[in-house]
């Protein structure tokens, strides 16, 4: 018996995912970093050098996305990913040699590009994968991340970070390997024109059982292609600039619809208090506990119950619609932030009774769930099903810019939110942001379980009641149109 398709698409997803974990491994390196440097002072660090290194990310990763988008119009998606598992090892082999503040700082910028350049993942995966299997392989994603996260705050109880760096290379070396030997992506195929190409490598992953999937995909291409050859004839004679042709591209509703889909979506996913939780630990359990001697106990079972809701969320997709995932689990992530900050705000106005740690213990497991189970996988699951096929390019790196931006000011900005309104008022201030994203969300939001990538394009451009063949005669008519 040969190797099913099922499990060469699990192959082809394990490159996406090994360098998922890779930042997850980042992002646990930092409380050793942070918290020895601030004992040894082996690299002197002020709380400007300090926050600086941790919000730079933020940044890096925009620059890393810009080329990413780039890179996977031009050569493709398998070569994004290979790149940002490369920075990621130098990133790495920077930090295990590191002795001095601009070095660490070299060493961030380059995860921060990988990063960037990973932030493809989600459509490479969403391009893999059956229609069947696209939601749970788009959910392993963020487990990927959490045990990442896992595994770096479990060594680094036992190793110096210098020691720590040079483990968690040889963690990242997987993920190269694996994208090494992955396929391309067939969508990509069929943008280049290379059908025959595209075919091989679809039947390779799928199988024949979805080469209806298939042949949509590349007639509709070729529809779309005679109207992008049309309006360049027309841009060249016009002479038009790239800023035009962007701006006509938003007036486009299958481009600007999931741009306001994923910019909210990434609202949520940042400030539903993941990052506030990692980057800023001390600050959160002092309020929390009004102690920060089990900062450390508290955090490896929050790591532990992340990772265990990670793995439901890759079930629950399996029986929830994203829309109604959308609905309860930002709805519980808004309710728990709002327990919390009443939970501290009684703490500290000495309204709870002497057994208070144990509520919080509990309101803080319960959103650390809630948002490992819906609010942080939702993203990585709908922005992987939403994107056109002709413009996942430009899509991605809009969404990446503002993926950057919302992650550099809510780590920025989280300490002056904290000495402004203190951390319950934060998380009040992050619950508003929730319940204004998950209604703008839900307005645009369509229905993608189940259906293929196609289905969902049509959609969302208004073609979803109509047959294939009518659907094929309306894209050629708005070609003539808009030629």
């Amino acid at each position: 018996m040969g190797v099913t398709p099922f499990v060469k698409q699990c192959f082809a997803v394990s490159s996406v995912v090994l360098n998922m974990m890779s930042y997850g491994l980042v992002a646990g390196f930092n409380a050793s970093l942070f918290s020895e440097l601030r004992r040894t002072r082996e690299i002197p660090l002020d709380i400007h050098s300090e926050s600086w290194l941790a919000s730079l990310i933020g940044l890096t990763l925009f620059g890393g996305s810009v080329i990413s988008s780039l890179v996977m119009e031009a050569i493709g998606r398998r070569p994004a990913i290979l790149a940002s598992s490369v920075f990621m090892i130098c990133g790495w082999i920077l930090l295990s040699l590191a002795s001095s503040f601009p070095v660490l700082l070299t060493a961030k910028i380059c995860h921060g590009v990988s990063y960037g350049l990973g932030s493809i993942g989600g459509i490479l995966v969403a391009e893999y994968s059956s229609p069947r299997h696209r939601g749970s392989f788009i959910a392993t994603l963020p487990t990927a991340i959490l045990f990442g996260i896992l595994i770096a705050h479990a060594l680094g109880m036992f190793y110096s970070w210098h020691g720590l760096s040079r483990i968690l290379l040889f963690f990242s070396l997987p993920g190269l390997i694996a994208a090494i030997f992955s396929p391309e992506s067939p969508s990509f195929l069929v943008t280049k024109g290379r059908y025959d190409e595209c075919r091989k490598v679809f039947r390779w992953l799928r199988g024949t059982d979805e080469d209806d999937e298939l042949e949509t995909m590349i007639k509709t291409h070729m529809v779309l292609k005679t109207n992008k050859q049309r309006q360049r004839i027309k841009v060249l004679t016009l002479i038009k600039n790239k800023v035009t042709c962007i701006v006509t591209a938003f007036k486009k509703r299958e481009i600007r619809i999931p741009i306001i889909i994923s910019m909210h979506l990434m609202a949520i996913n940042q400030f539903c208090g993941s990052a506030v939780n990692d980057m800023y630990a001390l600050d959160v359990h002092t309020a929390l506990y009004g102690t920060n001697v089990y900062m450390f106990k508290v955090m490896t079972s929050l790591d532990v119950l992340r990772l265990i809701a990670a793995l439901s969320a890759v079930y629950i997709t399996k029986k929830l619609g994203r829309r109604s995932m959308l609905l309860i689990f930002v709805t519980l992530n808004i309710f728990v932030n709002l327990c919390l900050a009443g939970h501290i705000f009684a703490r500290q106005r000495d309204l709870l009774p002497a057994s208070h740690m144990v509520i919080g213990v509990i309101l803080h497991h319960l959103q650390c769930f809630i948002m490992g189970t819906g609010s942080i996988p939702l993203l990585f699951i709908i922005i992987g099903e939403i994107f056109p096929l002709e413009s996942r390019a430009l899509c991605g790196m809009i969404s990446s810019t503002f993926y950057s931006t919302f992650m550099f000011v809510n780590i920025k900005s989280a300490p002056y939110l904290f000495s402004l309104f203190g951390v319950d008022g934060t998380l009040c201030f992050y619950a508003l942001i929730l319940a204004y994203s998950l209604v703008v969300t839900r307005i645009y939001l369509p229905e993608t379980k189940d259906k293929t990538l196609q289905e969902v394009e049509d959609e969302i451009r208004g073609f979803a009641l109509l047959s294939h063949e009518e659907t094929f005669e309306l894209k050629s008519d708005k070609a003539d149109e808009e030629d």
